[in-house]
C-alpha cells in the first residue's frame, strides 16, 4: 500500500510538471491531488494515535504524546508516540498500514534518573531522559511536551 502511494505520488507529480509547460492553470488541480496523497501516505506510514495504544495495551490509564525518537547516532528519526505509566515509558512505531503497532522501546520509570525538556538537536525542541548507568540520554522531539510537563511529571508520580 504505501508503495502504491509512493508511485501515486512520484505520478502526480510527474504530471503536474508536465502540465505546467502548458498555457492555462490545468496544473493547479494537481496541487489538492498531491497534498491528499501526502497525507494518506503520512497516516498508513507513521500515525499512532491514543486509541491504537489503548487497543495494544487494554489499558486506558496512560499519558500520551506523539513524538519522534531521535536514533542513538543521531542521524535519523523515528515517528510514533509515548505511552508513560507510572511503572514504565514505552515508545510505539506503526508497524503496517492496518494500524497494527509495535513497541521500539521501553523503560522502567525507576531506570529513569532525570529527564529535562529542552532542544534536542539543532531544530527540534523535545525531551532528554537520562537513564541510570548509561551515558547517552534517550531524546524525543515534541513540541507539546513543554506545555504538557506537569501531565507527564503526575503520570510518572514525580509531583
Amino acid at each position: 500500500m504505501k508503495r502504491l502511494i509512493l508511485f501515486l505520488i512520484l505520478a502526480v507529480f510527474g504530471l503536474f510538471v508536465y502540465f505546467i509547460s502548458f498555457k492555462g492553470e490545468v496544473y493547479l488541480l494537481f496541487i489538492p491531488v498531491l497534498a491528499v496523497l501526502i497525507a494518506v501516505y503520512y497516516v498508513i506510514s507513521s500515525l499512532v494515535t491514543e486509541k491504537m495504544i489503548e487497543k495494544k495495551r487494554d489499558d486506558e490509564n496512560f499519558f500520551y504524546l506523539k513524538c519522534s525518537k531521535i536514533s542513538d547516532d543521531e542521524t535519523s528519526t523515528v515517528p510514533g508516540a509515548l505511552a508513560v505509566t507510572s511503572s514504565e515509558i514505552v515508545f510505539y512505531v506503526r508497524k503496517d498500514a492496518a494500524g497494527n503497532i509495535k513497541p521500539a522501546w521501553s523503560c522502567s520509570v525507576s531506570e529513569i534518573e532525570s529527564y529535562d525538556i529542552r532542544k534536542v538537536d539543532e531544530r527540534h525542541s523535545g525531551i532528554a531522559i537520562k537513564l541510570a548507568g548509561a551515558e547517552d540520554e534517550v531524546k524525543f522531539i515534541s513540541s507539546s511536551i513543554a506545555k504538557k510537563e506537569a501531565e507527564f511529571k503526575k503520570q510518572l508520580g514525580w509531583t
